[in-house]
């Protein structure tokens, strides 16, 4: 079988699941879940527990992620948020707390590491704050399990009264450059999914679209590989898990046939944590992303009508693409939901349900099938697939791209080419997008013929790298795809074996100005001569300010090519080369 393994440490070496069973247990004995503003006032002891009476009630829950980047400023805002929502007339179930991601490994590799965008939590007692400003449930997911401190992390998230915690999908596609732990990740993140199981009322989360949901093309494909992360954390890890999704579905009817399909696969019923917002058509024009806003949330609202799973109606403000919201704008964005939440009911019973449910049905067909064909494919390349530590890390050495590849469910095109089942709305808005900066950029073609560029993404959004790679592959150039998480360590590392002049990277994760400043210096002191094209999201907390700063004149000054214009991303490989 010829597939190729990105094999970070050996598997072979990983504790057996006894000893790591034997350890989960000691640590839960001293779990206390911690008692939440929320729980007290709903008189719950999880909020499972509250989800499943709010199903019972007909109540649709809604949600909103925060993650200013310091305690004092996210407790400031998650209050007025509270407070201002009550005096409308509205509310909010739960906050999603985006943790910064130095979180996600060890303290004593921080001070190595650029910081993000995101909060820190720099002691217990911090983190035993999280629902004690406001009854609304914290929930937490980025850089917790799935992360290189997966353990600890999940322990004071526990003890703080947080009970649903993620990220399942993270242990396949965060990375956290600059070091490497990935054996220490797989041992704490296994360690932490078998604590979950131990403690009543918890529920595992994963946001397919942060893992390899965000780079299968095919719908069918993000079954299969739910039914995966199912069956490693619930059948062999002995969690309940809950799915979450919606970032990268952008037609409604697309979002309602996606949660009928998780809805079916829930073979415990574990009531959701939340659906995400609809991100793949918000761009700069903030208008316009208050119809995409009321689009998803309207979708969302009518299936928890319809088919009540708990998931909670995620609010995302308007300024989402551009930066860091403020707490009015997430106010204003509960104020438009709870509109859909309140016509949803006039919709509900209009939708053609036997026709969701034949959609629902066909995902699931393919979806098992991509999930025997990949056990099967496992077991053939000798991995222990009684151990769920091997099959984590084997699935991440092999990538998304090669399992859908070699396991996926295929249509044949007329010219030989794969043809997903149904595609995602991702592949459909990026291949719209290429093609409009393709046309944009007019007659490239032969313009960069043999010239070498190094391509890559500063973190896992790797949009804007895939459109330049069209735009440079159509121009005749030889294009180094470095992927998502390229570090400078690896951007040099390929520019001196390839001689490649050019640099072309996207970034969205707010640190554009500490990675070009560290990208420039390593690529001085390696005597390597080549220029930076920098886009994407160029911003970063700066001075200690509490929301993320544009960074572009600093870049600029550093001379960095960041005019964010990707259509003349051609042209200015081209300068550089005449140069």
């Amino acid at each position: 079988m010829d597939i190729k393994l990105n094999k970070r440490f050996e598997w072979k070496e990983l504790p057996d699941m006894a000893e790591l069973e034997a350890r989960a247990s000691a640590i839960a004995k001293d779990i206390k879940v911690g008692e939440t503003l929320f729980f007290k006032e709903h008189n719950v002891k999880s909020e499972a527990e509250y989800k499943r009476r709010a199903i019972k009630e007909g109540i649709i829950t809604k949600h909103s992620h925060v993650g200013w980047n310091s305690w004092d400023e996210t407790a400031r805002n998650i209050s007025f948020i509270y407070d201002e929502l009550k005096k409308r007339g509205s509310s909010i179930t739960r906050f999603g707390f985006i943790l910064d991601w130095l979180m996600g490994v060890p303290a004593e590799y921080r001070s190595r590491l650029p910081k993000g965008t995101g909060l820190m939590l720099e002691s217990p007692e911090e983190w035993a704050a999280l629902g004690q400003v406001v009854p609304v449930q914290p929930h937490m997911s980025d850089h917790m399990i799935g992360s290189p401190n997966a353990l600890e992390n999940t322990i004071y998230a526990l003890n703080a009264g947080v009970t649903s915690i993620g990220n399942v999908s993270h242990y396949f596609t965060y990375e956290y450059p600059g070091v490497e732990l990935e054996y220490e990740r797989t041992v704490n993140s296994l360690t932490a999914f078998l604590l979950m199981g131990k403690v009543e009322g918890t529920i595992v989360h994963s946001n397919m679209d942060d893992g390899f949901g965000n780079q299968f093309r095919d719908l069918t494909s993000i079954t299969g590989w739910a039914m995966m992360e199912r069956y490693l954390t619930e059948d062999m890890l002995g969690a309940r898990m809950a799915f979450a999704y919606g970032n990268l579905f952008s037609d409604p009817m697309g979002r309602i046939i996606i949660h009928s399909v998780m809805e079916k696969l829930n073979k415990h019923k574990t009531p959701g944590t939340m659906i995400f917002g609809n991100t793949v058509d918000y761009g700069l024009d903030h208008q316009r992303n208050y119809g995409a806003l009321a689009s998803f949330s309207l979708a969302d609202a009518i299936f928890q009508r319809h088919t009540p799973t708990g998931h909670a109606v995620a609010s995302v403000p308007v300024t989402e693409a551009v930066r860091i919201p403020t707490a009015q704008e997430i106010v204003d964005g509960h104020l438009l939901v709870d509109m859909m939440i309140e016509k949803s009911q006039y919709m509900a019973p209009f939708i053609n349900w036997e026709k969701v449910y034949a959609e629902r049905d066909l995902y699931i067909y393919c979806g098992k099938m991509f999930f025997e064909n990949m056990m099967n494919g496992l077991s053939d390349l000798g991995v222990d697939i009684s151990h769920p530590g091997h099959i984590f890390a084997a699935l991440k050495a092999i990538g998304a791209r090669q399992l859908e590849d070699r396991f996926g469910v295929v249509e044949t095109g007329k010219r030989g080419e794969r043809i997903p089942v149904r595609p995602t709305d991702m592949i459909k808005n990026l291949e719209s997008r290429k093609s409009g900066a393709l046309q944009r950029a007019g007659n490239i073609e032969a313009e960069l013929e043999g010239k070498k560029v190094v391509v890559g993404s500063t973190d896992i959004h790797d949009y804007g790298k895939e459109i330049a790679k069209s735009l440079l592959t159509k121009a005749g150039a030889v294009v180094f795809d470095l992927g998502g998480y390229a570090t400078p360590d690896e951007i040099v590392e390929t520019l001196i074996e390839t001689e490649a002049r050019a640099v072309v990277m996207s970034s969205y994760n707010g640190i554009a100005l500490s990675y070009a400043t560290e990208l420039l210096s390593k690529m001085k002191e390696a005597g390597v001569e080549a220029s930076l094209i920098l886009g994407g999201l160029l911003n970063e907390n700066l001075d200690g300010g509490s929301l993320a700063a544009d960074v572009t004149e600093q870049l600029r000054e550093m001379g960095v090519n960041c005019d964010n214009e990707i259509e003349k991303t051609v042209a200015a490989v081209k300068k550089i080369y005449e140069s």
